[in-house]
């Protein structure tokens, strides 16, 4: 088993954090498609290990839901600061809890 936190999870939340700046539209419209595979890829994983609808499966479904970028949900940017830096904290909080999962015991 490994102790480093999950990479694929803090990029987004790196991410995530630095959407809090004036940055041109493409950024944001990277940061969604990112944060959606990130979320989508933790929705699903959290299932197939669980093989049930836990917190994790939701919560990650909810946020592949809100960032999708195929159709956009439109907030203003008042609206997507707090939530972009609430999903930040979400994506560090599954990188660096310490629940094993499916394929890591030895």
């Amino acid at each position: 088993m490994t102790d480093r936190p999950a990479l694929y999870l803090l990029i987004p939340a790196v991410l995530l954090v630095a959407a809090v700046l004036p940055l041109p539209y493409g950024y944001y419209t990277f940061l969604r498609l990112v944060v959606t595979v990130a979320a989508a890829i933790t929705a699903y994983t959290s299932y197939q290990t669980a093989r049930s609808m836990t917190w994790p499966t939701i919560v990650m479904g909810l946020v592949a839901f809100l960032f999708n970028p195929v159709v956009p949900v439109a907030l203003s940017r008042s609206v997507w600061l707090p939530i972009d830096l609430l999903t930040a904290g979400v994506f560090g909080y599954m990188a660096l809890r310490n629940e094993p999962t499916q394929g890591t015991e030895a």
